[in-house]
């Protein structure tokens, strides 16, 4: 006699199977976990149409990254990239499908400055740390992806007192967020980059984003915002003799300039006398007084030097006006408004005239005529001239 084999329930099938993947996705959850705790840190990438957002996406030397992939351009394919699953195989091709987050690790040997994730992905850059990617005025970008577990990446790591532009997405239904003690609300959608920019707190320390709509119970996410010490910027204390007055020394500083590069005031002790302007994009007077400051520049650059120093702006915001208007002189980020607040700046155009021993010999708070500034940048040589 033949026995027949009962076939167990199609729903009991379709159990297993949503068990498997719960397992699944939980055991890729508590590697997310573990990975924080280890000091992995981990970004977002999401592929779009238009090319990945970021497009540039920066990473901290000798830190090794966790990379949360997901596509809203359909099938796309990473190639030369190590998935977390399966690390031990090496780099490999990885095909990332639309609603799918794949994970891929990412060791600080295996990363070349300039090159791109999985030949599609971001250019990869190599930085010093964050804290110095905001101190020489650089807007970076943040990737979200908000899922029903919680917010990726799950520490969202931002330097303090810089600007960002965050760039999200949701992978199920769309949800609001809230940045818990900014007041910044985010509405990320399912299919569609949500972007916007953000300055960061000054105040470093943790703060906890609430999911105010489209969440269940458990859901988190948090935003770390990060000190370091850094050398620059850097600003003379105020215990010191140095004061932005008539007859006194110059406070010293260090800030960046918009090659990334280092310039410090004290580097002109003794070789040039040096011509200040505290200046920003959305200065009427600074717009109309900069073709002056060029033309003098121009004339006179072997004379003195002159440093236009510009109030807690950006990059993007700073060189298409600097190229716009042709300046050849050196442009310096004061992104955090601490030189400025040294040198007592309360309006804009300020302008400090420094003679080469790094003594203040004028000031001038406003638009300044052509004249007028030609005639303190003469005293400042002269003044160098009588003291060399």
């Amino acid at each position: 006699m033949n026995a027949t084999v009962k076939q167990p329930p199609r729903w009991v099938a379709a159990a297993v199977i949503l068990g498997i993947a719960a397992l699944l996705a939980a055991w890729e959850l508590y590697g997310a976990r573990l990975a924080v705790d280890r000091g992995v840190r981990e970004v977002v990438v999401v592929l779009t149409a238009d090319g990945p957002f970021p497009g540039v996406l920066f990473l901290e030397q000798g830190t090794p990254y966790r990379i949360a992939v997901t596509s809203l351009a359909g099938e796309q394919t990473l190639t030369g990239v190590t998935p977390a699953a399966g690390a031990e195989r090496g780099a490999q091709a990885v095909t990332v499908r639309p609603g799918e987050i794949v994970w891929l690790e990412l060791a600080p040997s295996a990363v070349r400055d300039g090159q791109r994730l999985g030949g599609i992905g971001p250019v990869l850059r190599i930085v010093e740390s964050l804290a110095v990617l905001a101190a020489q005025g650089e807007v970076y970008p943040v990737a979200l992806l908000a899922t029903d577990e919680g917010l990726l990446p799950r520490q969202v790591r931002v330097a303090a007192g810089a600007r960002i532009e965050v760039a999200g997405v949701s992978t199920g239904e769309p949800r609001v967020l809230q940045i818990g003690g900014t007041g910044v609300r985010l509405a990320l959608w399912t299919g569609e980059l949500y972007r916007r920019l953000l300055d960061t707190p000054m105040t470093a320390g943790a703060y906890n984003v609430v999911c105010e709509q489209g969440c269940g119970e458990g859901w988190s996410g948090q935003f770390r915002v990060e000190t370091a010490e850094t050398t620059v910027p850097w600003v003379e204390p105020r215990d010191t003799a140095a004061a932005a007055e008539l007859g006194k020394m110059a406070p010293d500083f260090a800030l960046y300039d918009l090659e990334g590069r280092v310039v410090q005031l004290s580097d002109f002790r003794g070789k040039k006398p040096v011509f200040i302007n505290f200046w920003a994009t959305w200065c009427e007077p600074c717009v109309r007084e900069m073709p002056r400051m060029q033309q003098l520049y121009a004339e006179r650059s072997g004379e003195f030097e002159l440093l236009a120093v510009n109030f807690m702006e950006h990059r993007p915001q700073v060189d298409p006006w600097v190229e716009n208007y042709g300046l050849e002189f050196p442009v310096l980020l004061d992104v955090s408004g601490a030189v400025a607040a040294r040198y007592g700046v309360w309006s804009y155009p300020t302008s400090v005239f420094i003679d080469k021993d790094g003594v203040v010999r004028g000031r001038f708070v406003g638009e300044l005529p052509y004249q007028i500034m030609e005639d303190y940048v003469t005293l400042i040589i002269e003044y160098s001239r009588a003291e060399g």
